[in-house]
Formats: structure tokens, C-alpha cells, sequence
């Protein structure tokens, strides 16, 4: 297999590829004795599921963004990836930064061995592992705010222990990490439920989920108050409500800096008129069949390469 010359994401500029994965058989395990189980929202039509994320694929395409499909990066875990009905989730098993990528440890349950699959893909695409989390670890995904910032919640889907254990190494990466204690609810299953970066100067984000928050360097943990540190930054914070919230409203995909693709369902008419006032352009996607995973369309994508990583 032919391995991809650049990586990284942690920069925010024009995003050029991912990997999707279009699921097969592994849907057909998900019946209504166990969807809640699955972490399903209802049992999807398969058909329907399968179109709207070819739409979706398609939506990407037009965008100038090469997809790589899952499926053809993976060999060995082939019978494993027909048995995993959360695996299109991809962005929570991974970030991908221009060292190199950081491997999520998925929780037991339906999700266990996703980074295996992943893992596989990534070794046939040529990109090295930063760090693989392993054994008993529970880490299910981060986000990069900026390359020297990284955002890191202790959701339900992530062990505090592993957490804590993660810090210095991900300091060899990033100067500073934002760590926020959050609820431990499924509506706040992973990072990017409360916190979504549109450019280097505005975010979306949902405070009232950032019952502590606090600021890890090399030096120091200090706790802080995020609108405030990121402002001092220059980076603005725009509220997003507690409905727009559990839409995941925070939870897109920038196409580039200020240009991102969305749930035309996820954000009220003010938010988006706050968004268009600051020059931000959001192209829709309707979803129907999709919702049946309770993901987003950032849930959907693993982020291969932005221009600028290098």
C-alpha cells in the first residue's frame, strides 16, 4: 500500500483529507433488544444510513477533500471491522497531528477494538503512532485548539487515571493542555460535545458543561476560566444553548478556517446569524438515517491532513 507523504491536523487551515468508513455488515447487529447497548439512538435503516453517508462523502469530495475509505487500508482486522456497528465513529478513536497520531483506548462494550482497526490503517498509510494508549486505559478522543493547545474532558468515556498518566507526554506535543472536569452524562460523551474551533480567533463551546477547568504546563496546573484564558488568546467564545447542545451543536467539521460543514438541525437561527455576522460560512447537511448513531458529522470523519502540517 502506498503511504501518504504529509499528516496533521493540529493547525487549522484547509482541510485536504480523511478517512471515512462506510459500514457493511457491521449495522445488521444492531437490533431494538440492543441499540441503547450499541449507543444507538434507534435501529438505523441500513440502506438509508448507507446512502446518506455516501451523500455525505460526496459533500466532502465537492469540497476539494480527498476520502480515503477505512476498508482499504485494512487487512488483518477485516473480520473484526464487520463486527464493531459504532466504527464510522472515527473521530473518537483518533488524532492525527503532524508528529504523529494519538490512538484512543475505547471504553468495553460495543466500541472495544476500534483502535485496533484504526491502528491497522494508519501503520498501511505510513503514519506513526505519538503515543497508543493500551491495557486497562479508557481514552476516547481530544482535540487540538491550536498547535499548541490541546483540549482534554474527563468524559464518561475517558478514565481519570489515564488521563492523568497522559499529560506529560502530551506536553512533548503541545506546550499547554486545557483540561476540563465535565458531567458524567452521554450527552457530554467526548470533547468536541462542548467545545468546537471555527479559526484561530472564535469557537463555539457550551460553558455551563465546564464545572472545572484548568490550564497544564510543564510547570504548573492552574485553574482558570476558559472564555477568559482563550481570550486573553484572542480567540472568542460563542455560547451555544443547551437544545443546540444535545443537537451536537459544537461538533462539525471545518472545511478550512471559517468555512465548515454541519446538521442544518444543529444551530438556531441566532447562533448562525451571530456565525454569518463574523464571516463564518456554514454549508448544511440534512441528516436522517445518520442520527440513529447519535454521532456527528465530525464523528464521522478522521482528519487526515490540513495544508500547513508538515
Amino acid at each position: 500500500m502506498k503511504h501518504i507523504e504529509v499528516f496533521g491536523t493540529e493547525k487549522l487551515a484547509r482541510l485536504r483529507k480523511v478517512i471515512l468508513h462506510k459500514p457493511q455488515q457491521s449495522l445488521n447487529l444492531v437490533n431494538p433488544a440492543n441499540y441503547q447497548e450499541c449507543l444507538f439512538n434507534f435501529v438505523p435503516d441500513i440502506f438509508q444510513y448507507q446512502l446518506e453517508h455516501d451523500r455525505y462523502a460526496d459533500l466532502l469530495r465537492s469540497q476539494g477533500i480527498e476520502v480515503l475509505n477505512l476498508q482499504d487500508y485494512v487487512q488483518k482486522n477485516r473480520t473484526l471491522m464487520d463486527s464493531l456497528p459504532n466504527l464510522p465513529y472515527l473521530n473518537d478513536t483518533c488524532l492525527i497531528t503532524s508528529q504523529g497520531a494519538i490512538l484512543s483506548k475505547m471504553c468495553p462494550g460495543s466500541r472495544a477494538g476500534e483502535e485496533k482497526v484504526v491502528g491497522e490503517a494508519l501503520e498501511n498509510l505510513g503514519i506513526p503512532i505519538f503515543h497508543a494508549f493500551e491495557g486497562e486505559d479508557q481514552f476516547e478522543g481530544c482535540l487540538a485548539i491550536s498547535p499548541e493547545i490541546l483540549f482534554l474532558a474527563d468524559t464518561e468515556r475517558h478514565a481519570q487515571k489515564t488521563l492523568e498518566e497522559f499529560f506529560n507526554k502530551a506536553l512533548h506535543l503541545f506546550s499547554q493542555i486545557i483540561y476540563a472536569e465535565i458531567p458524567q452524562e452521554r450527552r457530554y460523551m467526548h470533547p468536541d460535545m462542548i467545545f468546537g474551533r471555527i479559526s484561530e480567533s472564535l469557537a463555539l463551546a457550551y460553558l455551563p458543561a465546564f464545572l472545572k477547568t484548568y490550564l497544564i504546563t510543564e510547570k504548573q496546573r492552574t485553574e482558570i476560566n476558559i472564555r477568559d484564558y482563550l481570550a486573553h488568546r484572542e480567540m472568542e467564545l460563542i455560547d451555544i444553548s443547551d437544545q443546540e447542545q444535545q443537537l451536537w451543536g459544537c461538533s462539525f467539521v471545518s472545511v478550512d478556517a471559517n468555512i465548515l460543514i454541519h446538521y442544518d438541525i444543529a444551530l438556531n437561527l441566532r447562533t448562525q446569524n451571530e456565525l454569518s455576522r463574523r464571516g463564518v460560512e456554514m454549508i448544511p447537511f440534512h441528516p436522517e438515517a445518520l442520527l440513529a448513531g447519535g454521532g456527528s458529522l465530525r464523528c464521522l470523519t478522521l482528519r487526515v491532513w490540513r495544508d500547513s502540517n508538515l
